[in-house]
């Protein structure tokens, strides 16, 4: 069963806060409530559901800034439940209700994703508050973060590591994709470095080198597939994962959408620069098994495109060509 509560506002912000309470004791939700009343506020808006599973569709289904999570429900219990809530939604704050003290618990807790616990019959208005206030505020500093220490300062795309993490995910992806079925799902690593970077560097200066590293990046975000990530490695480089590929085919296409991105002059303050990008492109699993191996071959078969400039090639045709 799902309720609908009075809005309650914050005293620390005047935005509508959307708070989701998973609890399946009417007493305790009762105690909840009239705790957020008794502030007198008015800028809580509060949704009730009894069970994991309900609060996952909840979750799937409206923006709330934050989770009451009772540790206790018909199921799941113990650290599980908030398990299950961070795969569901990673980025939303929850905060941990409890019928007892217990410090362990607690670590545990925020071990396990949440950002702070309460025991409920020691909770009054204003703790209730705070803690909901902190914890979103705890969660968005985790996320600011984690985003620096997975990003490119510069253009904002994924950096090394990151694109190291999401290959990983996505050869095992296509280990799955793959058993059992004729077509052989492919991932795919394209090796993207810009021809003649330093000249514009050397000429223009580093700020209309960084301007156009941005502008490089925005092109390339906009032509690739969503399903796809593209990120910068450093310098003049980029990479770019294509998913759900069944061949060599279904890359060119992929590869001729990248070289396509300099096809047209960047506008950059008063300069039109024209700047093309050689391209080189490993497969999983034929080219490499693992992210070195695909990264090494990658990078070879981009220097073979670097004789032509402004192309393509795949590592399996310069092993042909030696």
């Amino acid at each position: 069963r799902s309720a609908w509560y009075p809005n309650i506002k914050d005293c620390m912000s005047s935005e509508m806060k959307h708070i989701l309470l998973v609890e399946d004791n009417p007493g305790d939700v009762r105690l909840l409530v009239e705790r957020f009343r008794e502030t007198g506020k008015n800028n809580f808006s509060l949704d009730h559901v009894e069970m994991i599973e309900q609060a996952v569709r909840r979750l799937a289904e409206k923006n709330y800034d934050l989770v009451l999570l009772d540790l206790t429900l018909p199921d799941g219990s113990g650290m599980e439940t908030v398990k299950r809530i961070c795969r569901a939604i990673p980025h939303i704050p929850i905060i941990v209700l409890t019928g007892m003290e217990d410090d362990s618990l607690a670590i545990e807790a925020v071990q396990a994703g949440a950002q702070d616990y309460l025991v409920k019959g020691e909770v009054n208005g204003s703790l209730l508050i705070r803690a909901i206030n902190h914890a979103i505020e705890r969660k968005k500093m985790e996320e600011r973060l984690h985003h620096l220490a997975t990003h490119d300062i510069l253009t904002n795309l994924p950096n090394r590591a990151l694109f190291q993490d999401r290959l990983t995910h996505s050869i095992e992806r296509a280990k799955r994709n793959s058993r059992g079925k004729t077509d052989k799902w492919e991932t795919a690593v394209a090796l993207l470095d810009l021809d003649n970077f330093k000249i514009v560097n050397d000429t223009l200066g580093h700020p209309i080198g960084d301007l156009l590293l941005q502008a490089v990046a925005y092109r390339l975000r906009r032509a690739i597939r969503r399903s796809d990530t593209v990120a910068r490695m450093g310098g003049d480089e980029f990479m770019v994962i294509f998913e759900n590929v069944t061949g060599q085919e279904d890359v060119e296409i992929l590869g001729k959408k990248i070289i396509e991105v300099f096809s047209h002059p960047f506008q950059l303050v008063d300069h039109e620069i024209d700047i093309t990008a050689s391209v080189g492109i490993s497969l999983y699993p034929e080219d490499g098994a693992d992210f070195q191996s695909l990264m090494k071959t990658a990078d070879i078969a981009m220097y073979c495109a670097k004789r032509e400039r402004n192309c393509f090639c795949f590592y399996r045709l310069c092993k042909e060509e030696k």
